[in-house]
């Protein structure tokens, strides 16, 4: 902890300090949220859990995790007011929670690959300005009925998840211009319907 103290210490003289990456392991240090001009935050490493709220960050815009030994929750960095872009990879997390009511982060991008995740929240019409969803490498076997309320969503990666029968509520999405959905569970008859009724192929 120490080591961290010192290097937030060291970097909070210099207010230019807009990016960092660090190698985090044990317990995630709360120093770093000194760093009160950081745009950019690129986390790896053992970091078993985040705090349950931030303080700090107002101006950070770009957040990406990886932590393959962590055990918390991660649903606090949707509170970040500037957050535009947001990665967690290789990183356990089966589920997220979303606030009720409201979110500040104004996401645009928002990836989550590889993490075992098993489920989406019916919250998650709350990213109204979200364009890029890729969800790769997961568990997903349908998605909630509001996400078809994700007006602005342009891109869609569904690659690799549990799906055996396409999500048909995609099809309503009029903003969608780019879908992946290759590597999932569909039988000989889902995959016809697909091509069929999509004009989608997957392998």
């Amino acid at each position: 902890m120490n080591l961290y103290k010192n290097l937030t210490s060291a970097l909070k003289e210099r207010e230019d300090v807009k990016a960092i990456k660090l190698s985090l392991k044990g317990t995630f240090p709360l120093e770093l949220f000194d760093l009160l001009n950081l745009e950019e935050v690129y986390l790896e490493g053992e970091c078993e859990n985040f705090p349950d709220k931030i303080k700090g960050w107002e101006k950070l815009k770009i957040l990406s995790i990886k932590w393959e030994k962590f055990k918390g929750d991660l649903s606090p960095v949707f509170s970040l007011p500037s957050l535009e872009s947001l990665k967690i990879i290789e990183t356990p997390i089966k589920t997220f929670l979303l606030p009720l009511g409201k979110i500040n982060a104004p996401l645009r991008l928002l990836t989550i690959k590889s993490c075992g995740l098993q489920k989406l929240p019916e919250e998650i019409s709350m990213f109204t300005k979200l364009q890029e969803f890729h969800l790769p490498g997961n568990q997903l076997t349908s998605l909630p009925f509001a996400f078809k309320e994700l007006h602005q969503l342009r891109r869609l990666n569904l690659d690799s998840n549990s799906f055996k029968v396409f999500p048909d509520l995609i099809k309503s999405m009029k903003t969608l211009t780019h879908l992946s959905i290759d590597g999932n569970s569909f039988d000989e008859d889902e995959k016809a319907r697909i091509q069929r009724e999509f004009h989608i192929w997957p392998n």
